[in-house]
């Protein structure tokens, strides 16, 4: 075990990722679940009044009785409604899109509106929901649409976009299709393959009531734990946080004592560190929580943001890959090539977009890959690339054009956000306790292990689940954080003037050098402890930057008991002073010592 904390010692940024690790799990465990389980509020045991938009397909392709048992079934789901509570409206899509009733409790306009049916033209689907997701924008109701078709919408790219931004303003999309509609792709649009119901002629009214348990269902489901409101929401996630920061605070300092060979924790340093954590903690993920809903709920056309986010990151990619082996891309900084890559990917998007409603999906990613390729072109210089993207756009775009169900690149962005914040605080932190590690690299540090760190917890979330997901992401997340700062910490190191402290023939550590003094002594504030049994005062020495002088100023009380005429002592690199079994010596890094030489 001891070779182990030597081992660990010799590597600062692993330590301190291992405690930062074990801190944020521990705290998780014995804080941060029992809140959330504390404070998760009970379902409603009353029935939740709803808002249901039956969206209807009335286009050419109803026709043969197949509109008629549509109307007889979307009767009878009208009349098994309790409109004492719920509202529904009736909007169709063919010819023209048609809101035969908006939203209401009175079931004979219910039945008029369904009856006034007919059939004709084509399946415009894109703009069927953007109506239906319009009746239900002034209700406070839980909102629903329920659509019924039979094939499929006139452009798929653009109705994508058109159930993505319904449920991303938690609208409910449930589907019943019949002939010719591609379930595979209504469960693209639901999000859900279990919301999406198939049905032959004369079990129309089966499939509308299967619909209609799914919408029950999914209400129920929907309030398991109760609904939160923004600002509970927020405290409670907030104080969540909170714990996570206080383990990682609390663990680096511990670390940081480790490394030094000082007592683990002291109350002070303790109870300084809780509370500025919990602070920090409470800031980063109530903020993380309050961006949540703005992104993804409260941005107009949303999907269309997120497919253009898409093809940006896509983008990137791409030229980012291809910048290891083209040379003209080679010459290009790693942000630039990014950047140029995720413009390229935005103007294709962009293409697509404004041809998809003019010219069809076909054409439309044609276009698209037009665009790609010729941005390929001028940034690569190759035609060959340029040609193998655009076939590669034409062929595959649409992968890369829809988003995956059940990810949303806004709410991912607003949650890594939040953590970032966390990182960005934790970091500010250490400077209590890291002596002159400078505040720029400190907040730099914990920023980019924040981001890391939340990388890694949403990806554990997602693979092992509520609990465990979030206790193995917590884990990652304190381990990044910490291993970012020390890393940040090392690279100051490699920068300037620093101690190196000689605890045994075969281990050291390095301490920065600032202007705040390293305090050598027997007390337990001392960065460097030394016995008191051995004639070391609480504070023996201190070693600190004048400017470009380093400055080792022994305590009077010691130089007089040790005889010493001179207190004040001007180092330079690679002088050395022993004090009882330690020495310390003055260090620079070979890049440190070169700048000096060409100065």
């Amino acid at each position: 075990m001891q070779n182990l904390f030597r081992q660990l010692r010799a590597n600062k940024p692993l330590l301190f990722g291992i405690y930062g690790a074990i801190g944020c799990l521990i705290a998780a465990i014995l804080l941060g679940e029992p809140l959330l389980a504390l404070t998760k509020l009970a379902p409603s045991s009353q029935q939740t009044p709803q808002a249901i938009v039956l969206l209807i397909d009335t286009s050419s392709s109803m026709s043969d009785g197949k509109l008629t048992e549509v109307k007889t079934a979307a009767t009878k789901f009208v009349e098994r409604r309790n409109l004492t509570q719920d509202k529904l409206a009736v909007v169709s899509f063919g010819l023209e899109i048609k809101t035969a009733t908006p939203l209401t409790d009175n079931a004979n306009t219910l039945k008029s509106a369904i009856a006034s049916l007919s059939e004709d033209g084509g399946t415009p689907m894109a703009q069927g929901l953007d109506a239906a997701v319009a009746e239900l924008q002034a209700t406070s109701l839980r909102r629903n649409i329920l659509l019924f078709t039979d094939g499929l919408p006139d452009t798929q790219t653009l109705t994508s976009f058109a159930a993505e931004s319904a449920r991303s303003q938690r609208i409910n999309l449930i589907a019943v299709a019949t002939g010719d509609a591609d379930t595979n792709y209504l469960a693209q649009l639901t999000g859900d393959p279990s919301l999406v119901f198939y049905a032959n002629s004369g079990q129309f009214d089966q499939a509308f009531r299967n619909a209609e348990a799914a919408i029950y269902k999914q209400l129920v489901e929907s309030e398991a734990t109760g609904d939160y409101g923004v600002i509970y929401s927020a405290l409670r996630i907030g104080g969540w946080t909170a714990f996570l920061a206080m383990g990682i605070a609390l663990a680096l300092i511990m670390g940081q004592n480790h490394y030094m060979h000082r007592r683990l924790l002291t109350f002070s340093k303790g109870s300084v560190s809780t509370i500025g954590s919990l602070a920090a903690g409470m800031v980063a993920g109530a903020t993380g929580q309050l961006l949540f809903l703005p992104l993804t709920s409260g941005i107009p056309n949303i999907a269309l943001i997120q497919s253009v986010l898409n093809w940006s990151v896509f983008g990137a990619l791409v030229t980012g890959f291809l910048s290891l082996f083209i040379r003209r891309l080679k010459k290009l900084q790693l942000s630039g090539v990014l950047l140029t890559g995720a413009i390229s990917g935005a103007l294709a998007a962009g293409a697509w977009l404004m041809s998809a409603a003019y010219l069809g999906d076909v054409l439309a990613r044609f276009i698209a890959a037009i665009v790609f390729g010729i941005c390929i072109r001028l940034l690569s210089g190759s035609t060959l690339l340029s040609l193998v993207a655009l076939i590669a756009i034409a062929t595959f775009g649409q992968l890369v054009f829809l988003s995956i169900p059940g990810f949303s690149i806004l709410e991912t962005i607003g949650r890594i956000i939040g953590w970032a914040i966390l990182g960005l605080l934790v970091g500010g932190g250490t400077r209590f306790f890291v002596p002159n590690l400078k505040l720029n690299k400190a907040l730099l540090g914990g920023t980019i292990g924040g981001t890391l760190g939340a990388i890694g917890f949403l990806i554990a979330a997602g693979v092992f689940g509520d609990i465990p997901g979030r206790l193995s992401g917590a884990a990652i997340l304190g381990f990044f954080i910490g291993l970012m700062i020390a890393w940040v910490e090392q690279e100051q190191l490699n920068q300037e003037p620093y101690l190196l402290v000689h605890w045994t023939p075969t281990e050291k550590t390095s301490l920065l050098l600032g202007a705040k003094p390293v305090v050598i002594g027997s007390s337990v504030d001392a960065q460097i402890p030394l016995n008191a049994s051995e004639g070391f005062t609480p504070i023996t020495a201190k070693i600190y930057q004048e400017g470009a002088n380093i400055v080792m100023q022994f305590d009077n009380k010691y130089a007089a008991s040790k005889n010493m005429k001179k207190t004040i002592q001007e180092l330079n690199v690679g002088d050395t002073r022993k004090l009882g079994n330690i020495t310390i010596e003055v260090k620079a890094s070979t890049n440190q010592q070169i700048l000096e030489k060409n100065q």
